[in-house]
């Protein structure tokens, strides 16, 4: 009965326009809409519904990412589409949304996306290592800077925690377990200490999994242990309203995460169709590693943000300040292509800080103490840190100005400090390859820091009950500084600038009628340039630096939509198209061959290494977005999205593999000699470039989604439900000089079933995703895995791997979650 219940659901929900799933009342004192049905949202930093404000906005509300067992913040991005958010667990993470990408490796924390906490600016990776009591999640599309934080040309990215509740106390805890060994369990405790005017809330999360579940296929337990993801927080806030014209809150939160993760792999056979050589034969669904030791990371972070406001004579101002500080470590193995596996190399184990494993002691003297010829692990270990520090003061209306207006104008400082030190281990061999020599340690130390100090404002122009227009400003100063060091020569020179930039933006709306609004808006965007680190060259070329050393970026957008609501607002479709033009748009492609010059025993030789470079070209994004929701009976309800983007680069000038000198990029290169990388660079140049046109991502152009819910009595004090989430994937045709990772279309279905409170108090939920238990091949190397193996005598032996590298998606993951809440949530 329920699978004919469940196949009902999702054959309806199918015709149904799409759009963002549930709507949410109004955060606990907040003023909620007339209609109780409405989401509300801050997008123009005063609580407003969703269908009045004239841009693009998906929410994720608390209620959906309990209902849809949403344990990581990556995984919203499957009420998304179009939003792409990987790297969780890791400190390199990115998001992609609107045809664009943001890497943090490539743009020193200037963002395509902008990620806000609590309204204050931070770090995407501070928020991807988990999501715990959160009050909302709002994706807000196109240009952002004139009303908040930092200038971003894609959107921004908010995310809003439980505040403390001054009426009622209470507690909540919910728990999760799931056959693929992930176990979660977080709770909250809300404490009104003095009614209406003081409370404290604290929240805290345990969570364990195996992260991307890819296992080493010499896992012993100890040197190789299983991969694991192990994440403890605790955040503790405080909500102060001493009189009715002032408020205050302040919010601090510790988070540790350690992990240990493989890289996956398949035999070239499944690949290019002849018989294996190398054994074992690791079909590309196995799951497998050929990592000894894998990547091993550690993260530390602690959050601190408070902020105040104080209302007078109709005006309103505000403040948001923040501190932020984390360290980060990682020890990530160099032999992807495992040359220096056994039987051919003794396996030695190497010596930790603890017996764990993840602190490993990141400095060249202790790497050199635990360094032996014999050793058959080689290592890149990094230790960073960063902290950050913005102070963001606000002027705005509270009341209309004249019965006209409404503006906001504000100053922003932002100050990023973000250190990295680096150790890289190189093997040295005899000439014949058969036993290690010595060793060589490449040092790297960088040192960063970042200023912003911005001014902004903006009005918005009531025109009587049906229209409005609005136009906003900021002027931004910019000032970076950044330091590289190699074995203590500066191979690269001190950046040292201070830019100055103003964006701009204006919108206009009209309605139709209380059903029917349409809006247009245009605005501009700038990002300062990217600084790519990785390319660890001692003598880098003015073409090789122009391919990790931008200008800065610039854009401009356009965008129309439609927002409308039916049937007394029991449902809501809204529609927007898109365009948006740039000026040195970061393109970062896959890795390319570039000669490197490095210190190996005392001299500097060249050998082939591989780096994925960035470069700054024309491009131009155009897009649709519709979503929708209909409540088709008051026991069941459906909604879903729709996400369209082309990004196109048009004669840009990027790095390329081209190895054959024709101008274009390589298809499937495969790791060149030192020679004929030489020939085909020309003399005196390390890296070649090609013309390029194309796409802005190798990801799908577009995607959907559609949820439904049906509930149903069962007692008078409890009912059941089921739930269901369908994401759809069109084919994709992947890089054009790879013709290997081409992705053909694929749905992945999630359903839940279970029981719950009538008054929300409890609920009980079996769930799997991915039930149909979908496999696809997400990505796979245009070549097999290799290694430029470097000698004593100066000469470099390319040893070719059987193996490909690979990719695929999650597989089905079946699981039981127990949620409860006594008094308020």
């Amino acid at each position: 009965m329920k699978a004919l219940l469940l196949s009902t659901v999702l054959s309806a929900g199918m015709l149904l326009p799409a759009g963002p799933a549930a709507a949410q009342a109004a955060e606990e004192g907040a003023e909620a809409p007339a209609n109780g049905n409405e989401i509300v949202v801050s997008a123009r930093r005063r609580d407003e519904a969703l269908q009045e404000v004239p841009q693009t906005i998906n929410v994720v509300t608390a209620e959906q990412i309990e209902k849809l067992n949403l344990r990581n913040f990556t995984d919203i991005q499957a009420l998304v589409p179009g939003l792409t958010l990987s790297g969780g667990g890791s400190f390199s993470t990115s998001a992609t949304v609107r045809g664009v990408a943001f890497n943090p490796e490539a743009s020193g924390n200037n963002a395509t996306v902008e990620f806000y906490l609590n309204e204050a600016p931070i770090s995407s990776n501070f928020l991807f290592q988990s999501s715990f009591d959160v009050g909302q999640f709002e994706l807000l599309r196109g240009p952002q800077g004139t009303l908040r934080g930092r200038a971003s040309p894609s959107g921004s990215i908010t995310v809003t925690t439980r505040k403390p509740n001054l009426q009622k106390a209470g507690v909540s805890f919910s728990a999760t377990a799931t056959d693929t060994h992930a176990y979660k369990g977080d709770f909250a405790l809300n404490v009104p200490v003095i009614g209406d005017v003081l409370g404290i809330r604290l929240a805290g999360v345990i969570d364990e999994n195996q992260g991307n579940q890819i296992h080493s296929i010499k896992e012993d337990g100890n040197y190789t242990p299983a991969p694991f993801r192990k994440t403890k927080g605790l955040r503790a806030s405080a909500r102060f309203e001493p009189v009715d014209f002032a408020s205050f809150n302040f919010m601090y939160q510790t988070l540790r995460s350690r992990q240990v993760q493989f890289s996956s792999v398949e035999s070239a056979s499944f690949v290019t169709g002849n018989p294996s050589v190398a054994t074992p034969v690791i079909n590309p669904f196995d799951r497998l590693s050929l990592e000894d030791s894998g990547s091993r990371q550690g993260q530390d972070q602690q959050i601190y943000v408070w902020s105040g406001e104080l209302r007078f004579a109709g005006q309103k101002l505000s403040y948001t300040g923040s501190h932020n500080h984390q360290d980060f470590l990682s020890l990530a193995a160099s032999d992807g292509a495992d040359y220096f596996g056994p039987p051919r190399f003794q396996l030695v184990e190497r010596t930790f800080r603890d017996p764990t494993g993840y602190e490993a002691v990141c400095s060249e003297q202790s790497l050199r103490a635990n360094l032996t010829p014999t050793n058959q692990a080689y290592f890149q270990c990094t230790h960073g840190s960063a902290s950050r520090n913005s102070h963001e003061f606000r002027l705005s209306s509270d009341e209309r100005v004249l019965g006209v207006f409404d503006y906001v104008a504000g100053f922003l400082y932002d100050r990023n400090i973000t250190p990295s030190r680096l150790t890289q281990e190189t093997p040295l061999m005899n000439s014949a390859g058969t036993a290690v020599s010595s060793i060589n340690l490449t040092s790297i130390v960088r040192d960063a820091n970042s200023t912003e100090k911005s001014w902004f404002g903006n009005v918005i122009a009531h025109l009587g009950e049906r229209a409005e227009v609005s136009g906003g400003l900021r002027h931004i100063n910019y000032r970076n500084f950044s330091s590289f060091l190699q074995n203590g020569n500066r191979t690269i020179p001190d950046r040292n600038n201070t830019v100055e930039a103003t964006v701009w933006s204006g919108s206009a709306k009209y309605r139709f009628s209380e059903d029917l609004m349409v809006y247009g808006t245009v605005g501009t965007s700038w990002r300062p340039g990217a600084f790519a680190i990785g390319d660890f060259n001692l003598q880098p070329t003015v073409r090789e630096r122009s391919f990790f050393d931008l200008p800065p970026e610039k854009s401009t957008s356009y965008e129309i939509g439609v927002k409308t609501s039916f049937l007394d607002r029991r449902g809501r479709f809204n529609v927007s198209l898109y365009k948006q033009d740039y000026d040195n748009y970061v393109y970062r492609g896959n890795s390319v061959y570039f000669i490197n010059y490095s210190l190996q025993g005392g001299v500097v030789r060249s050998s082939v290494s591989s780096f994925n470079f960035v470069a700054a070209v024309p491009a131009t994004v155009k897009g649709v977005e519709v979503e929708g929701a209909f409540q088709i009976t008051p026991r069941w309800s459906v909604s879903s999205n729709f996400s369209y983007a082309d990004g196109q680069i048009r004669n840009g000038t990027i790095a390329c593999n081209d190895i054959n000198a024709d101008g274009k990029p390589d298809t499937n290169a495969a790791l060149p000699t030192v020679a004929a990388l030489q020939a085909a660079v020309g003399p005196g140049e390390n890296v070649a470039q090609c013309a390029y046109s194309g796409r802005t991502l190798t990801s799908p152009k577009w995607s959907a989604n559609m949820q439904s819910e049906y509930n149903f009595p069962i007692f008078d004090t409890a009912g059941g439900f089921v739930r269901a989430l369908v994401n759809y994937t069109p084919r994709n045709e992947g890089d054009p000089n790879n013709t290997n990772d081409d992705v053909s279309a694929y749905a992945l279905a999630n359903v839940y079933a279970g029981i719950r409170a009538s008054d929300g108090s409890w609920e009980l939920q079996a769930f799997a995703k991915n039930v149909f238990n979908t496999r696809r091949i997400l990505s796979q190397g245009g070549a097999p895995l290799s290694s430029a193996i470097r000698t004593t005598a100066g000469g470099t032996i390319n040893y070719v791997s059987d193996y490909y590298s690979v990719s695929v998606n999650s597989p089905r993951e079946v699981g039981i979650s127990l949620r409860l809440a006594i008094g308020s949530r």
